[in-house]
């Protein structure tokens, strides 16, 4: 299969993922499961797959010295300020606002791929931006969320949109080089010292015996697919498509957050929606076919 086919196909599944992951996250927290001990779980569990997995294989785990501040930085924006942003936002926030907000991350990447890896924007980026971002205010604004609740979780979405934008460009940078299990491996375990003190307090409170099966299912959905698989092929595909274009299937999370809605009964479909969700669509389409999608090794020339 070619490699650019494989890594949209790939996106496609962990856009899934992710619109499913809004509205199982709240079934576990915060009423049984505080956010700050949800994330340092994730991250203790998704470093120790990986470090078994690392040395099953028999893969290498070093990194060179000179990648160490990258690294961090990397563990910094795409795991603590990330993972903390996010779960604390989306426990006082609904998942409509949280997919809204999460649209933002194009215009960070799209930013900082033009500063920093010399990414081209032309006409048809542009009208795709605008049109899949148009799309997913329309589609949002007309479900039952409406911007309401605009506090400080809509504020902590808003900052990890951005702070994951930021790590998108720095991880694949560290793709020209190292294999990625061995980068989610060493970030994740930094990520999880980096949280300790502060996921520390609510973890030993917690109620542990008395949480319900369907929470615990919905933790192991966060650590697997929303964690694990997510970070696993979201840092792999970096290697055959830009961030620009990865980032854009953000937008299509509003979608499956409509879809997860509409099973549970807590919204309708209606035409505007349908509109919404193709316009959103085609501008993901026309973003993706107009970017030039480079390797790293493109990108380092």
């Amino acid at each position: 299969m070619n490699r650019i086919v494989r890594a949209h196909i790939f996106l496609t599944i962990l856009t899934i993922i992710s619109g499913f992951n809004y509205t199982i996250a709240k079934k576990v927290m915060p009423e049984f499961i505080q956010a700050s001990s949800i994330i340092w779980i994730r991250m203790v569990c998704t470093a120790t797959f990986f470090l078994l997995f690392i040395a099953l294989s028999k893969r290498s785990f070093k990194i060179e010295q000179k990648d160490y501040v990258r690294l961090f930085l990397c563990a910094i924006f795409g795991i603590v300020i990330n993972q903390i942003f996010f779960f604390e936002g989306l426990s006082r926030t609904s998942p409509i606002n949280t997919s809204l907000i999460m649209s933002g991350i194009p215009i960070t990447v799209f930013i900082l791929s033009i500063a920093f890896l010399k990414e081209k924007m032309n006409a048809w980026n542009l009208f795709g931006l605008l049109l899949s971002a148009t799309g997913a205010v329309i589609l949002l604004l007309d479900s039952r969320g409406k911007f309401e609740g605009l506090f400080i979780g809509d504020v902590f979405i808003l900052i990890n949109a951005i702070s994951y934008g930021i790590f998108l460009i720095l991880a694949r940078q560290l793709m020209r080089t190292y294999d990625s299990v061995t980068v989610i491996f060493w970030i994740f375990l930094m990520g999880a010292c980096l949280s300790f003190p502060y996921s520390y307090l609510n973890y030993t409170t917690t109620d542990w015996l008395h949480i319900p099966t369907y929470a615990w299912l919905s933790l192991g959905f966060i650590v697997v697919f929303a964690t694990i698989v997510n970070y696993y092929i979201g840092v792999d595909v970096l290697k055959d498509i830009s961030p620009a274009v990865s980032s854009m299937y953000v937008y299509i999370q509003p979608i499956v957050t409509t879809l997860v809605a509409l099973y549970f009964g807590s919204d309708a479909l209606d035409d505007k929606k349908l509109l919404s969700s193709i316009a959103i669509l085609v501008g993901v389409y026309l973003v993706g076919k107009s970017t030039k999608s480079t390797t790293l090794d493109d990108s380092a020339q």
